[in-house]
């Protein structure tokens, strides 16, 4: 039975990405052809200008791959349990999730080096990059830090930045420089302490800080 074709162009859109990735992460982007990536997902060269229009645009739509990807595995989704409906609670499961990156998506680790190593001669790729975190991850954090019961004072979007930004230092310390033997550090301590310092908790009842 023939499959349809639709299930065909999905499939071979997803061996071009495989494809780009493999390339892109071998070569680097200045050298990556889209013979190259063709070779690699196995499918003509005219297929892959089918499917995405340039080498940019091929990169941009593996950003986007990767950073859905990475969503799902944060907040839930692509069997992946959401995330409790307790800010707080959420918050600390989503500190945890981002530290088990080694272990979860070292794809998305290899990428980010990727990307670093090439921003300064194609900014525009970081760009996207951004655009496309910034859209889909920042603005579900700052919503989570807002609704945090008793959350330190300050401007939620500051709050999430904090947040994030401590978990990024971690995560490019540790997996991106190699540096978990020179600092070494209990993620989860780590991550419950900065959840902690962000949305502390009253010991009297539980929902916020102390007077």
């Amino acid at each position: 039975m023939v499959p349809p074709v639709r299930q065909l162009s999905e499939a071979k859109a997803a061996a071009i990405l495989a494809g780009a990735m493999q390339e892109f992460l071998a070569q680097g982007y200045a050298a990556t052809s889209m013979d190259r990536v063709a070779r690699a997902a196995g499918v003509s060269k005219a297929t892959v200008y089918s499917h995405y229009a340039d080498k940019e645009s091929l990169f941009q739509a593996l950003s986007r791959h990767l950073i859905e990807r990475r969503f799902a595995l944060l907040f839930g989704g692509d069997q992946v349990a959401a995330l409790p409906p307790d800010p707080r609670q959420a918050l600390q499961a989503l500190a945890r999730r981002m530290l088990a990156v080694h272990a979860t998506q070292p794809e998305f680790l290899a990428f980010l080096r990727l990307l670093i190593g090439e921003s300064d001669r194609f900014p525009a790729l970081a760009q996207g990059f951004m655009t496309q975190v910034h859209q889909k991850s920042f603005l579900a954090v700052t919503e989570l830090v807002s609704g945090c019961p008793g959350r330190a004072q300050g401007d939620p979007t500051l709050l999430a930045m904090v947040f994030l930004g401590s978990l990024i230092h971690v995560v490019m310390g540790q997996d991106m420089l190699h540096g978990r033997e020179v600092l070494p550090i209990d993620r989860e301590a780590f991550a419950a302490g900065l959840v902690d310092l962000l949305c502390p908790v009253c010991p009297q009842d539980g929902s916020g800080p102390p007077d």
